[in-house]
């Protein structure tokens, strides 16, 4: 009966440590980000945008990357758009025919890469014809009409109790694209859980 004990005590001493051991030190500089860089293992934006870095073996800690030095630093190399696609995170409820939203940023977290709005919000404006998509789920959404995705940012920002099943609030955060002439075309909220 003691040797289980301790054989369990062992185990629990070990991943105790590899818990701390996996966090590393925290290197802060003169803006606050870690110093490591180089990091092998990038993620592929392929056909979904919202999908999360794969991890490296060494934290990226590049001032770019998003990583903070803080717990969780090891998301490996931030996620990135496929060409033409921006993600934003609206500063306002949208309105009929127009959005203000922020560029959004990717920022590691204990659980994964997050994007959150950073800088001035920019004035969008919504094309003629706009494809727009709810999320339902990790990786499913639903086509909408535009209003209905407007009504759906509002909700997520002032109302969350508003929103009903199958869509949900998750980081309020939209990969669009824009027109020849900087206008909305495509918006797709980005789940998170």
């Amino acid at each position: 009966m003691k040797s289980i004990r301790r054989t369990i005590s062992a185990f629990a001493v070990v991943a105790a440590l590899g818990t701390i051991a996996a966090c590393g030190p925290e290197e802060a500089s003169a803006g606050g980000s870690g110093s490591p860089s180089g990091s092998s293992a990038g993620a592929s934006a392929g056909s979904s945008v919202g999908s999360a870095a794969q991890p490296s073996a060494k934290p990226s800690g590049k001032p770019g990357g998003g990583s903070t030095g803080e717990p969780g630093n090891d998301c490996g190399q931030p996620p990135k758009p496929p060409a033409g696609h921006k993600m934003v995170e609206p500063a306002v409820p949208p309105s009929k025919g127009s959005m203000s939203a922020k560029d959004a940023q990717p920022t590691c977290t204990p659980n994964d890469w997050i994007y959150h709005g950073k800088g001035e919000a920019k004035y969008y404006l919504f094309a003629e014809e706009v494809t727009a998509e709810l999320a339902t789920g990790s990786g499913s959404t639903k086509s909408v009409p535009v209003g209905e995705l407007w009504m759906h940012a509002g909700d997520c920002m002032t109302n969350q109790a508003a929103v009903k099943a199958p869509y949900s609030c998750s980081g309020n955060i939209y990969d669009i694209t824009v027109d020849g002439e900087g206008k909305i075309k495509t918006i797709k909220e980005v789940w998170h859980p």
